[in-house]
C-alpha cells in the first residue's frame, strides 16, 4: 500500500484540464469580482478542511500562530475580489503551515490557459544572493539578458517580485533555507506568479548588464507550448533522461549513482524495474572492487517509498527501520464533497489513544533487513534545493546512520517526515480555487538532529553564481569527485 506521490509544482502545472466551459472562468479571474460573503464561504471551507485533516498543521508552525494568520487574513475579505486577489491573500495564508506537499494555486480552467494561450514572460530565471538573474532568454538566445541582473518588471521591482512571490509559494517543509526561491525559478513558477500579479505581457524590463550597465528592453509573451519548444532546444535530452543511472569513473573505483525520480521502474520505457536497477549496479561495484559510491539526488523531487528503502538495504548491514509511524486523523472528512475524487483511505489502520489512525503495514513500517551485495565503501551524497520528499527521506537515513558525506545545499524536506500520502485535490466551491494536501503525515525512526525544523545541512556547502551556471560548471560533482579520488 504506498501513499506518497512525485510532487513537482511543474508538473501540476502542466496537466491541463479541458473540460466544459473551462475557458469560460478565464474573464473571472481577470477581472469579474465575486461577492464578499462568497469568499469569506470559501475560506472558511480550506480552513476547516486544512484544521480538520492536515495532520501536519502545527507542525513547524504553533496552533496560535496558525489561528492568528487565519483570523488577520478572514478580516481582510471585506470586499468583493477577483479570483486572483483572493488567490493573493490566501496562498500565504496555506503558505505559512510550512508544508512542502501543501499549495493553493489558480483554478484549473486558468491554469488550462496558461499552458495553452495566455502570453507568459519568455524568460528562466535563478536567484543568487537574493537577487534575480536572466539565465536563458528563450526568444532571443545568447542575448544580453542571460546572465544579467533583472531589476524591474514592468516597473515592479524585482526584491519586491520575489518577496511576493515568496509569500504565495508553495515552501518545502519547517524553515528549510533553500525551497521557495528553487521553486521560484527552477519549475516555471516565476512566469506563472507574473500573471498571478497582474504582470502580463508585454514585459518591460529594466536590467543590469555583466559591466554594470543599466539598460531597459521591451519582452513580448510567450505561449507555454512555445516555451516548452525552446527549453527543449536549449536543453536538448533532459526530456528523455532515465528516472535513474548509473555510471563507473577512475577504472572502475568511482561509481556515480544519479536518481531523478524514485519511480517503481528505473527507465522511462518502464521495462527495468528500480529493484532489478539496484541489483545489477550494485552487483557491479562490487565485483569492481569500487571504493567511491557517488549518489546524486539533486532535482529529485520524491515519488515512491519502496526505492528508498531498497537503495538503503544496500549500504547498511544491520537491520533499519524508515518510519516510526504514519497516521491521519480520520478516514474520510466532511470537506471530500469539494475533492470529487478523494476517497476513504484505505488499508488497515489502528485508532490509538491519541486520537489518530495509525497505517498499520506500509513499506518502511517492519524492520528492515540488508540487501546483498552490501557495499561497505564511501558515500558522497550531493543535494540541492530541488531534493525534496522521498529523496530528503534518504538523506536523513544516511545521515542518522552516518553513511556520507554532504555536498551542495539543504534539501526542500525536513529532517523528520512530512505530511503528503493521499493526496486530495480540494475545489473552493465559489472562487474554484485548487487547494492540494496530503492526509497521512509521516514520522521518520530517526533521533538526536540539531535541526528540527530544517533539512540535512551539507558538510561540504557549494554556492554558485550565474556566471558558473551560464558556463555550465557542476561544482558539486566537481567536488565530490577530488573528494572521491583523494586519500
Amino acid at each position: 500500500m504506498h501513499y506518497k506521490i512525485q510532487s513537482s509544482v511543474f508538473l501540476m502545472v502542466l496537466m491541463v484540464w479541458f473540460a466544459v466551459g473551462a475557458f469560460v472562468f478565464a474573464p473571472l479571474a481577470r477581472g469579474q469580482e465575486i461577492p464578499a460573503k462568497l469568499l469569506q464561504e470559501d475560506f472558511q471551507i480550506m480552513r476547516h478542511a486544512l484544521e480538520e485533516a492536515h495532520g501536519g498543521i502545527y507542525r513547524y508552525t504553533s496552533k496560535a500562530d496558525m489561528d492568528r494568520t487565519f483570523d488577520r487574513a478572514y478580516r481582510k475579505i471585506d470586499r468583493p475580489m477577483t479570483v486572483l486577489e483572493f488567490w493573493r491573500l490566501a496562498a500565504p495564508v496555506v503558505a505559512h503551515i510550512k508544508c512542502g506537499h501543501t499549495y493553493l494555486f489558480f483554478p484549473k480552467a486558468v491554469q488550462a490557459q496558461m499552458v495553452t494561450t495566455l502570453p507568459l514572460f519568455p524568460m528562466v530565471t535563478r536567484i543568487f544572493d537574493d537577487r534575480l538573474y536572466g539565465y536563458q532568454d528563450l526568444a532571443n538566445p545568447g542575448s544580453p539578458l542571460e546572465g544579467a541582473e533583472l531589476l524591474s518588471i514592468n516597473g515592479v521591482p524585482a526584491r519586491k517580485l520575489l518577496n511576493n512571490f515568496r509569500a504565495v509559494s508553495y515552501t518545502g517543509d519547517g524553515n528549510t533555507a533553500t525551497a521557495k526561491n528553487y521553486r521560484i525559478t527552477h519549475y516555471g513558477d516565476f512566469r506563472f506568479y507574473l500573471y498571478g500579479f497582474g504582470i502580463e505581457s508585454p514585459f518591460q524590463v529594466e536590467y543590469r548588464d555583466k559591466g554594470g550597465k543599466r539598460h531597459s528592453t521591451t519582452l513580448a509573451g510567450m505561449e507555454q507550448s512555445t516555451v516548452n519548444r525552446a527549453l527543449d532546444a536549449r536543453n536538448s535530452g533532459l526530456a528523455t533522461v532515465p528516472n535513474a543511472d548509473f555510471k563507473f569513473l577512475g577504472g572502475g573505483k568511482i561509481a556515480v549513482l544519479t536518481i531523478r525520480h524514485w519511480y517503481h521502474y528505473a527507465d522511462e520505457n518502464r521495462k527495468l524495474t528500480f529493484s532489478d536497477f539496484l541489483k545489477t549496479s550494485f552487483s557491479q561495484i562490487h565485483q569492481n572492487g569500487t571504493t567511491n559510491l557517488i549518489i546524486d539526488v539533486r532535482d529529485d523531487d520524491g515519488g515512491l517509498d519502496v526505492p528508498v528503502v531498497e537503495l538503503f538495504a544496500y549500504l547498511w548491514n544491520q537491520p533499519f527501520r524508515v518510519y516510526r509511524d504514519i497516521n491521519c486523523n480520520a478516514r474520510e472528512f466532511d470537506f471530500f464533497r469539494y475533492a470529487p475524487e478523494a476517497k476513504p483511505i484505505p488499508g488497515e489502520l489502528t485508532k490509538g489513544a491519541d486520537g489518530k489512525f495509525h497505517v498499520v503495514k506500509q513499506a518502511g513500517l517492519d524492520l528492515q533487513q540488508p540487501l546483498q551485495p552490501h557495499y561497505g565503501g564511501r558515500v558522497f551524497a550531493l543535494m540541492n534545493g530541488g531534493s525534496f520528499s522521498s529523496s530528503t527521506e534518504f538523506l536523513t537515513l544516511l545521515h542518522f546512520y552516518k553513511r556520507a558525506k554532504f555536498i551542495g545545499e539543504e534539501p526542500a524536506g525536513a529532517y523528520y517526515g512530512y505530511t503528503c500520502g493521499r493526496m486530495v485535490d480540494l475545489i473552493l466551491p465559489n472562487s474554484k480555487l485548487e487547494l492540494n494536501f496530503g492526509i497521512l503525515t509521516f514520522y521518520l525512526d530517526v533521533s538526536g538532529y540539531r535541526h528540527p525544523d530544517r533539512g540535512v545541512m551539507p558538510d561540504y556547502p557549494v554556492t554558485y553564481t550565474i556566471a558558473d551556471l551560464l558556463a555550465g560548471r557542476d561544482k558539486d560533482m566537481e567536488l565530490a569527485l577530488s573528494l572521491a579520488r583523494s586519500k
